[in-house]
């Protein structure tokens, strides 16, 4: 025999160790007074078998059978309270419901008759029903206005067997009130108040428990759901929660308690006809649902709860079923396997593409660049050849022959360097240095001008690259357009010093004449510095190169070269 079968047959078997002690229905009310014997009428004939839900309320001075619904149930106590004064309090109503239809009859202690009190219902004790009249009101509207009691005829619905005073038959909706008040004709006191209330009931007095299949201490996880014990595994109340996890394989159950003669309907989906009803064996047996280890994993499943005594009333929640605990056979890992590697192969050789795209695009830029530079360079010769045999004709008029034929050679060796250099895209620091070196002692020949080359102790020239050619300009300028015959020391001053990462390079003249202005930096030799840097910060992208021209009247121009990261 299956496990859930052995649960079933076992709930079967504790509900029926409990049948023995249920209380007979409380169709009679004795104990010393005179019974009330409560049953149906149907098509006019008195049933014998039909079961009536009724409370009877007896006190010493008033009484009466309310039909319909039995006491206030216990799952109510909890949980109910409604401050609007309107309908009153749930806690201090009489009687809260959760059906809809409802009879209030009314049950004299005693009645007159030949001068004499005839006992009916508990002692002599109470007013005189023939002195008493009663209203009612439904949501705080008057729908009976007083009616004195002895007016009133017996329920033609049910048979009480004693004379009764039917008040009337009430339909409320969720929410409504009734209050029934009696009172004196004749001095107005009230005698009793009897307040109806029909709450929202809710399906969701339960409990939900998870039963593990296989597991060793099966039998005595069952017992503690049966008794409600501790040990439970995953018990979680119904009030708190509207979504429960059931792992996959595992028995779940909602055990639905304080649900005394009401029925319990269920269905899985929300359309009329697929409701199920399940009901205790008797009013102090709980109602149990079981949800089967077949539930498919992975997946919600719906649950729709509602009390056959108001159905109006849905109440829904959802049971996540847990996937599978992962187990694959070793088919599905090979399959698996072999996939992931057939993606892994072709994920690499897509990469591997792209790579080589982005490589022969870097390629062709920095061919693009070298080829940019190379050009740029190539201007920059012609310039210079320009400017030296300027020089040398200047030095040619000074009629100095030996002179003139010294400073031809000079020149053919400094166009030699620069021609060399200016096809690199990088030469030293240092051999930068030595070249500018070599252009200011040819431009000394033609003007007299002194000069101080200041290199910072921390600087390695001989380490540091640097572009060729890229301080020329900027002193050519220095030596052809800040200084004039009102000079009396001409002076350049080269520093170079770093920050960081950062290495800067000042060129700094005291001329009085700004060559800053926007006619010279257009001139040729600093468009052509300024396009090299343009090309250098395109192609090094973590570095720049960046130049800056201020002219301070009495002070002179400095230009200074920025070249960022270049030390890092």
């Amino acid at each position: 025999m299956s496990k859930s079968s052995i649960l079933l047959v076992l709930i079967f078997m504790a509900c029926q160790s409990v049948s023995g002690r249920q209380k007979p229905m409380d169709h009679h009310i004795g104990a010393g007074f005179s019974d009330v014997t409560l049953k149906k009428r149907v098509a006019g004939k008195i049933c014998d078998s039909c079961r009536v839900d009724f409370a009877v309320d007896a006190e010493p001075d008033f009484s009466y059978v309310m039909t319909g619904s039995g006491h206030t149930p216990e799952r109510f106590c909890c949980g109910r309270n409604d401050n609007d004064p309107a309908y009153g309090t749930y806690s201090s109503a009489k009687h809260l419901i959760s059906t809809g239809l409802i009879g209030i009859t009314f049950l004299p202690n005693f009645l007159m008759e030949k001068g004499k009190r005839v006992r009916y219902f508990r002692s002599y004790g109470g007013g005189d029903y023939r002195k008493l009249e009663f209203s009612a009101k439904q949501n705080g509207k008057t729908i009976k206005s007083w009616i004195p009691i002895l007016e009133l005829g017996e329920d033609k619905n049910y048979s009480i067997g004693m004379p009764s005073f039917h008040a009337g038959t009430f339909n409320l909706r969720i929410n409504d009130t009734v209050e029934v008040t009696v009172r004196a004709i004749e001095t107005k006191k009230i005698v009793k108040t009897i307040t109806v209330i029909r709450v929202e009931d809710k399906a969701n007095n339960f409990a939900f428990y998870e039963l593990p299949m296989e597991s060793d201490d099966f039998s005595i996880n069952l017992q503690n759901i049966l008794n409600l014990t501790s040990g439970i595994p995953k018990v979680e109340q119904g009030r708190k929660s509207n979504l429960f996890k059931k792992d996959y394989g595992t028995i779940g159950m909602l055990r639905f308690i304080e649900l005394g003669n009401d029925e319990l309907q269920y269905a899985f989906e929300k359309e009329p006809g697929r409701w199920k009803s399940i009901k205790g064996l008797n009013a102090e047996n709980s109602a149990y649902i079981v949800l089967g280890s077949e539930m498919p994993a992975g997946k919600a499943q719906d649950l729709y709860l509602r009390y056959s005594s108001q159905p109006e009333t849905i109440h829904k929640i959802t049971i996540l079923v847990q996937p599978k605990p992962f187990q694959v056979s070793w088919g599905k890992v090979a399959l698996i396997s072999l996939l992931l590697l057939i993606a892994g192969g072709i994920w690499f050789y897509l990469l591997d593409r792209r790579n080589k795209r982005k490589l022969a695009k870097m390629k062709r830029k920095s061919e693009d660049t070298e080829a940019r530079l190379l050009l740029l360079s190539g201007q920059l010769n012609p310039h210079f050849l320009f400017n030296s045999l300027n020089a040398i004709q200047g030095v040619f008029n000074s009629r100095d022959p030996e002179r003139a034929n010294a400073y031809i050679g000079n020149v053919a060796g400094f166009m030699r360097n620069i021609m060399n250099n200016g096809r690199k895209e990088f030469i030293s620091l240092q051999e930068e240095l030595q070249i500018e070196e070599d252009y200011l002692m040819l431009e000394r020949e033609r003007m007299l001008f002194s000069y101080l080359i200041d290199v910072s102790a921390e600087i390695q020239t001989s380490m540091i690259d640097f572009p060729p050619l890229l301080l020329q300009p900027v002193l050519e300028n220095s030596i052809r357009h800040a200084f004039n015959r009102d000079i009396v020391s001409p002076m350049i001053h080269i520093r170079i010093f770093s920050d960081g990462g950062t290495l800067y390079v000042d060129i700094a003249d005291n001329g009085n004449t700004g060559w800053d202005s926007a006619a010279v930096i257009e001139g040729h030799g600093l468009s052509l510095i300024r396009k090299r840097m343009a090309v250098y910060n395109d192609k090094l992208e973590a570095m720049s190169i960046d130049m800056q021209i201020n002219y301070e009247e009495g002070t002179g121009t400095m230009t200074r070269f920025t070249l960022q990261n270049w030390l890092s």
